[in-house]
This record gives C-alpha cells, sequence and structure tokens, in this order.
C-alpha cells in the first residue's frame, strides 16, 4: 500500500497559485481569516493546499475559474 502524501502550498507556490508579489502573500498570510501553517520549518511556513483552496472557495472564488482553465 502507497503512502499518501499532502499536498503542500509553500510561500512560493501561494504566490504562483494566488498569482500575487511576494509583498501581497506575506499581507495575506497575516490576515487572521487566512489558514495556520500546517507546519513551519526551517526554510519557512507550510499549508495544506486543501486549506488554502478552502480559503480561496471563500475569498477569491474568481481564481477557482482560473484554475480549472489552467488544469484543464
Amino acid at each position: 500500500m502507497g503512502v499518501r502524501r499532502k499536498r503542500l502550498y509553500g510561500a512560493q507556490e501561494l504566490r504562483e497559485r494566488l498569482g500575487v508579489s511576494r509583498t501581497r502573500v506575506l499581507q495575506l498570510i497575516a490576515r487572521p481569516d487566512f489558514p495556520e501553517p500546517y507546519e513551519r520549518l526551517a526554510g519557512g511556513a507550510i499549508w495544506l493546499a486543501a486549506d488554502v483552496e478552502r480559503w480561496i472557495a471563500e475569498h477569491q472564488p474568481w481564481k477557482l475559474d482560473e484554475r480549472a482553465d489552467e488544469e484543464g
């Protein structure tokens, strides 16, 4: 039986997924409604992709359509 891996986002993945600058990522992750990091590592915080995608669905739903276009 294979190991099930969690999909994770670091700061760079957040920038790419949200299409924003590093500064904007820092602003977003400081918001009280942004998901808490899954873990904090020496290289920075990481988030569960599922948590971030739920946040996007609630706060920036137009970005869900962009994602579907990229994957479709």
